[in-house]
């Protein structure tokens, strides 16, 4: 039986599906399959620039879950993109950032032996996230978003952490929920921020130490050449590989219509050659990288692989050191299948080749580590519904 207060922030997820799903009569920005709109644009305006439209600018949000390095819902894969449909022109191209607003899932990993101790080790998870405007955008208008995301995550064990001498937690719960503001400035730029509220442990809400608030300001800026971008972002969250405030600035290069590039930090790449083929790679410090191929197999069959690290960070409810946080580490590589089954949603399937796997406690992701624990290569499937408008 979870405890009232998890209870609590689970019926309010749950109350933001069922309205997500009963509103989506509500346009927040353009079904894939619906037909092209029109926007004119000057000629020194590139399509990639959709605050230059301000019906576009659900496009500028950073990610929901803009802590790549995080990814907090345990270990979902991350395809996020709008593929386009073939038959129709090609669509206003979308920035980075831009991700499906629900999507719910589950990943799975068999039994693999624990390096130096005579014990398996078997991970299931649970995840769940969504984003949802608070009234219907208006044009010109600043923008409100709530969201609220959910994670479980178990570890089937008998290990032992070798240092303190207790066994591996069974389970882990992330519930956090939150609002993003994003308000279009008459000069052509976007401000705005994110912050979610909520727990990230073993035992969640059990103590206010154990609470987490994850902010990001963000701030968009039309290059001189009013073709690209400059982006400023502060990111701080407690339940991440540096638990400081980390500042952000990038040059968001788009020399056409078919890549762009942000140049600083956090770089990343977005490349779509054609309708066909889609090529990204994105990387978030200290240690989180997610490079992504994706091909076009049928009219809405997509086959995609890549390789990513995934971090899972959590405090445990009795730690004896306050600042210690409990991390849950991987590097995977996988290749899986995206079919679109209408209505604007998909279903992903992803099987991975999971290695460099460990258990650890510390300070930050680099410094302090205790009670290390590394079990061998294995097997990950997941599967992922998502709504991607």
């Amino acid at each position: 039986m979870l405890p009232y207060h998890l209870r609590l922030q689970v019926s309010f997820w749950c109350c933001l599906v069922a309205s997500t799903l009963s509103a989506q009569d509500v346009v927040w920005v353009q079904p894939v399959d619906s037909p092209l709109y029109e926007t004119h644009v000057s000629s020194t305006e590139n399509q990639w620039t959709p605050y230059r439209d301000a019906s576009q600018r659900i496009d500028l949000l950073p990610p929901v879950d803009f802590n790549l390095e995080q990814d907090t819902f345990a270990s979902e894969p991350i395809a996020d993109l709008d593929p386009i449909e073939p038959g129709s022109s090609r669509r206003k191209k979308p920035s980075f950032g831009r991700g499906a607003p629900l999507s719910m899932g589950g990943f799975w990993a068999p039994n693999t032996p624990v390096v130096n101790q005579p014990a398996n080790l078997q991970m299931n998870a649970q995840f769940a996230r969504v984003a949802m405007p608070l009234g219907i955008p208006e044009e010109g208008k600043p923008l409100w978003l709530a969201i609220a995301k959910f994670g479980r995550l178990e570890l089937a064990t008998n290990a032992i952490l070798p240092d303190s001498g207790e066994p591996v937690p069974g389970q882990f719960w992330l519930v956090e929920t939150g609002v993003t503001h994003i308000r279009p400035l008459a000069s052509g730029s976007t401000v705005g921020g994110t912050f979610l509220f909520g727990s990230a442990s073993d035992k969640p809400f059990h103590a206010g130490r154990d609470l987490t608030l994850m902010s990001i300001l963000f701030a968009t800026v039309p290059a001189r050449n009013q073709r690209d971008d400059w982006s400023f972002s502060l990111f701080y969250s407690p339940t991440s590989q540096l638990p400081y405030p980390l500042p952000g600035i990038a040059y968001v290069w788009k020399p056409d219509e078919t890549f762009e590039a942000k140049i600083g930090l956090p770089p990343g790449i977005e490349w779509r050659p054609n309708d066909d083929w889609e090529i990204t790679f994105n990387y978030f410090p200290l240690v989180n990288v997610n490079a992504m191929v994706r091909r076009r197999l049928a009219d809405k069959l997509w086959l995609f692989g890549g390789y990513r690290t995934d971090t899972q960070i959590y405090f445990l409810a009795d730690r004896l050191i306050e600042k210690e946080r409990f991390y849950v580490f991987d590097q995977r590589a996988g290749i899986g299948l995206d079919q679109h089954i209408g209505s604007g949603f998909s279903l992903e399937f992803l099987a991975s080749y999971l290695f460099d796997r460990e258990l650890f406690q510390g300070t930050s992701f680099t410094s302090g580590r205790t009670d290390v624990i590394e079990f061998d290569p294995g097997l990950g499937l997941s599967l992922q519904l998502l709504w991607r408008r």
